[in-house]
């Protein structure tokens, strides 16, 4: 995936939250059905390639942060706002828009496995 994932990992452009995302019914109720499925990290790493190409998977950061090792509940939530749009980056948008739940919940069990090097 290209671009930024991470809204936590320090205040950069594209990082964050649209106001009022957090809380937003749209959003909390696709988190849960998202973290309700027990992402399957082989096919997390599958998916993942695409992913790797922008963000290094060995945790470094380059001006694009990392989403290795973060907790599955942190990368599930940033995914669903991109893709509902209310985190705001063309890229992140465009890639989480074709993301089914189960996807995610793959990338995010995947991604959260990891150790950073």
């Amino acid at each position: 995936m290209t671009a930024v994932l991470l809204a936590g990992a320090g205040p950069a452009a594209g990082q964050q939250a649209a106001a009022g995302a957090e809380g937003s019914p749209a959003a909390e109720d696709r988190i849960a059905a998202v973290l309700g499925i027990s992402g399957d990290p082989a096919y997390g790493e599958y998916l993942g390639g695409e992913c790797v190409t922008c963000h290094q998977q060995s945790g470094a950061s380059s001006g694009i942060p990392p989403v290795v090792g973060h907790e599955e509940d942190y990368l599930v939530r940033a995914l669903v706002e991109y893709q509902l749009g209310l985190r705001s980056n063309q890229v992140m948008n465009m890639i989480t828009s074709r993301l089914g739940e189960e996807e995610i919940a793959a990338l995010a069990a995947y991604f959260a496995g990891l150790d950073p090097d």
